[in-house]
Parts: C-alpha cells; sequence; structure tokens
C-alpha cells in the first residue's frame, strides 16, 4: 500500500437530485448515494492498487457512467468531478491542485455559466415578457 493520499470531490452542479452515485478508484469502492443540487461529497483514500477512477449514478431511473484520471499507490491528487444536468458525457473533471479556486467559487461559477439550466429558464423568461 502506497503512502500518497488522494481526494475526489463529487459535486452535484446540475438541477437535477443525482441518485445512487458511487466513486471507484485505487482499488475502492465508494457508496456516496443521494446528492442533492448543489450537494457535494469529498472521499479521501489511499490508492491500493493502480487503476481508472470510474464514477457512476442514476437519474431519473437511467444509469449513466463517467471514466476519469488514473490512481497508482505513489502519486497523490485532487480532482473535483462536476455533474451537470445533462446525461452522459456532462461532467467536468477539475484537478484542485491546479486552481486557486475553491469547490464552492466553482459551482457558483458554474451556475452562472450561459449554458446552466436556471440561466436558460431566466432567458426564455425574460424574452417572454
Amino acid at each position: 500500500m502506497g503512502c500518497s493520499a488522494n481526494e475526489i470531490t463529487v459535486v452535484n452542479s446540475g438541477t437535477n437530485v443525482r441518485q445512487k452515485v458511487e466513486v471507484s478508484a485505487g482499488g475502492h469502492q465508494f457508496a456516496i448515494g443521494k446528492l442533492e443540487a448543489g450537494e457535494s461529497k469529498t472521499i479521501r483514500f489511499r490508492p491500493k492498487q493502480e487503476s481508472d477512477g470510474l464514477s457512476n449514478d442514476e437519474i431519473n431511473g437511467e444509469k449513466l457512467e463517467y471514466k476519469f484520471g488514473y490512481y497508482t499507490p505513489n502519486l497523490s491528487s485532487a480532482e473535483a468531478i462536476f455533474i451537470n444536468n445533462a446525461h452522459i458525457n456532462d461532467i467536468e473533471i477539475v484537478n484542485i491542485n491546479s486552481t486557486v479556486q475553491t469547490i464552492d467559487e466553482l459551482l457558483i461559477e458554474k451556475r452562472k455559466s450561459k449554458n446552466n439550466p436556471a440561466s436558460i429558464n431566466l432567458k426564455i423568461l425574460n424574452d417572454e415578457s
């Protein structure tokens, strides 16, 4: 077993509730459960084997799976997985070590984006007025 620690934060940056969220990385499996909109969960672990990272969850009964990162016992890392509203491949991986922003600041930034469902809905309402 290596001595390097890793950290993965799963963030629901969308407006839909994510069910049965699970993460596998470095030979470990973590059951996160339900993530409400804007909610996050951080996992800290020491890899016991080399492996890809895998996250899966359900939204409205549809099972989704995302691959991210690669974990090895002698390298540490800190990643955030931002799960957005859409389905397959609508995630963003941010290396936390390479940014000065916090998870909360990144979440606020993503929610202000033009492609964010809340922003789109506001634009539609504004156009209808």
